[in-house]
């Protein structure tokens, strides 16, 4: 019922030829080309610095991992209960970046959560915002913000206070 179908390569396969190159031509070509990569690559642990970023607004999500993904591990969360929830679970980002004004759990009752905690007090915090007297707003917090920008911001304002929060 079966007819054993034979190759006409030299190593007697039973492989049948696809295409013009014989089944063994094509396994070394492959064989020897993943060897040559496996000597010349080299495998770098992955030291990104982690990122969580708190936001209810899409476009700005979007704008902040177009800037950062490249660079960083990000973590994106939409509310502060959501923020805090993954916090709860043993996470530890290398810096927060939250937006002040959001529904439910904004900004300043996240980062007050955040600061009183033993864990995350040192845990660098950089604030948005859209309102015009952020800088007031700050310095009338009874718990110190590492750093804020007011919405629309610079992204290459926002790198450089990344890259000297997180060194």
């Amino acid at each position: 019922m079966f007819t054993q179908r034979t190759s006409n390569n030299s190593t007697g396969s039973k492989a049948p030829k696809i295409g013009n190159m014989p089944y063994v031509d094509r396994f070394l070509l492959w064989n020897s080309s993943k060897n040559q990569r496996n000597e010349y690559m080299e495998i770098k642990p992955d030291d990104k610095k982690s990122i969580l970023i708190v936001d209810d607004e899409l476009s700005i999500l979007k704008l902040l991992s177009f800037i950062l993904a490249a660079d960083y591990d990000l973590i994106i969360k939409k509310s502060g209960i959501e923020a805090i929830a993954w916090l709860e679970e043993g996470n530890d980002p290398d810096l927060i970046i939250s937006d002040l004004m959001m529904p439910y759990f904004d900004g300043s009752t996240l980062i007050r959560n955040l600061k009183v905690s033993g864990f995350y007090r040192n845990t660098p915090v950089i604030l948005l915002s859209g309102a015009e007297d952020l800088a007031d707003k700050v310095k009338q917090m009874p718990f110190k913000i590492d750093s804020y920008l007011e919405k629309p911001f610079n992204p290459a304002i926002l790198k450089s206070q990344i890259a000297q929060l997180i060194k």
